[in-house]
């Protein structure tokens, strides 16, 4: 198969991965259910706030930050390949190492930039947003043939050891602000 080709598939393989995963967590949710209160006590407890805010730093946006970092993942894979391939169709550029070096390169900024925002908001999420950011990295390292032949690797692997400075960056300044007594 065709490198993009395979790129598509590893795509659509981890599209399906993540709506299971987003299905699973809704059937999840729905299991769990509120205890049923009788009037009583709901008529004694009236002055408690119902709807207290949760300052959960988990959720961002709605999402997780395991959601977070697949949607970096998503983002950067549609720069690398849809952008990429539409910036060298207008500017007709040719398919030489620096073109290929320049969008790789922006490819591992983004995924630095997302590992280092996840994490500075979730400082516990460090263990597993560098590995999800990186995952068409590592897929790619495991079945693309040519991937240990070539440059490719010290990009890819740089673009990883930037991605996993900047997720330890970012859970260092994200514990600094947690703390209460710094504010």
């Amino acid at each position: 198969m065709e490198t993009k080709t395979r790129a598509l598939a590893m795509m659509a393989f981890v599209l399906i991965l993540f709506c299971v995963a987003i299905v699973f967590r809704i059937k999840l949710n729905r299991k769990r259910k509120s205890l049923a209160i009788s009037s009583a006590e709901r008529d004694k407890d009236f002055h408690i706030e119902r709807h207290k805010p949760t300052d959960n730093k988990s959720d961002l946006w709605g999402f997780s930050s395991w959601g977070l970092a697949l949607l970096t993942m998503f983002l950067a894979f549609i720069v690398l390949m849809v952008v990429g391939d539409i910036i060298a169709a207008i500017f007709k550029l040719q398919e030489s190492n620096g073109v290929v070096l320049a969008f790789y390169i922006l490819y591992n900024l983004i995924i630095a930039g997302g590992c280092f925002y996840i994490c500075r908001q979730d400082p516990k999420s460090i263990w597993y947003v560098p590995v999800l950011c990186n995952l068409i990295g590592i897929i790619s390292a495991i079945v693309e043939q040519n991937f240990w032949i070539g440059s490719l690797w010290i990009v890819i692997g740089s673009g990883w050891v930037l991605s996993i400075i900047a997720s330890i960056i970012g859970a260092l300044i994200g514990k600094k602000k947690a703390i209460p007594g710094d504010q």
